[in-house]
């Protein structure tokens, strides 16, 4: 669920973010070996951030920082690759991590 802007959201949106950036530098502080993502925000959708990570190595790790259960990973196909994606609530901030692959076997068919 995405918190909804108030006024002075829509005059001051880096303001609006500061809770993505404080969650995921709570997160880099409790997990130093966490592998690196490359990570979107929006002003539009302040308390929601997208990871993109790497590998499902990379997914893996990232779940069980966010105490994410398994059963709440999805894999869906995305034109012939995969994508590995969950939904991690940390407080009032909203992760969306993921990766997209090529599946083993096809990569080795190439």
């Amino acid at each position: 669920m995405t918190t909804m802007l108030t006024d002075l959201d829509l005059t001051n949106p880096l303001t609006a973010q500061a809770a993505v950036f404080a969650a995921l530098a709570q997160l880099a502080e409790l997990h130093p070996d966490l592998p690196g993502a490359y990570i979107t925000i929006s002003h539009i959708t302040p308390t929601e951030a997208y990871v993109l990570l790497d590998s499902p190595a990379d997914v893996e790790a990232w779940r069980l920082a966010t105490h994410t259960d398994t059963d709440d990973v999805h894999l869906t196909d995305r034109k012939g690759d995969k994508k590995l994606h969950f939904t991690a609530p940390l407080g009032r901030v909203t992760l969306k991590v993921f990766t997209v692959f090529v599946p083993a076997c096809v990569a080795v068919a190439a």
